[in-house]
């Protein structure tokens, strides 16, 4: 996960510390909502899932018919915003 933080601290300026650290999380998907993004969440025993919808784009993951299942609600707020920087960087919005 440090390798993951770093990632977003990087690309976001935005320094998570730990798995537990949903504060700084959560600044992470005001930035998305920020640039028009809705986030989902979904969190049940054995099931963490994190998705993003946008109106120039659509699912994040759907398009690709991926399910987004990670380890942990932070895991996935973080690769979710790291899939939205790579998207701006390659002109796809």
């Amino acid at each position: 996960m440090e390798e993951l933080f770093e990632k977003v601290r990087e690309e976001y300026g935005i320094e998570i510390n730990d798995e537990s650290d949903m504060t700084n999380a959560w600044r992470l998907i005001e930035a998305l909502k920020e640039k028009g993004w809705v986030v989902y969440i979904i969190t049940a025993k054995g099931r963490e899932q994190v998705d993003a919808w946008h109106p120039n784009y659509g699912s994040l993951y759907a398009q690709f018919g991926e399910i987004p299942l990670f380890k942990s609600i932070i895991e996935g707020i973080c690769v979710t915003a790291l899939h939205v920087k790579e998207l701006e960087k390659n002109g796809t919005l």
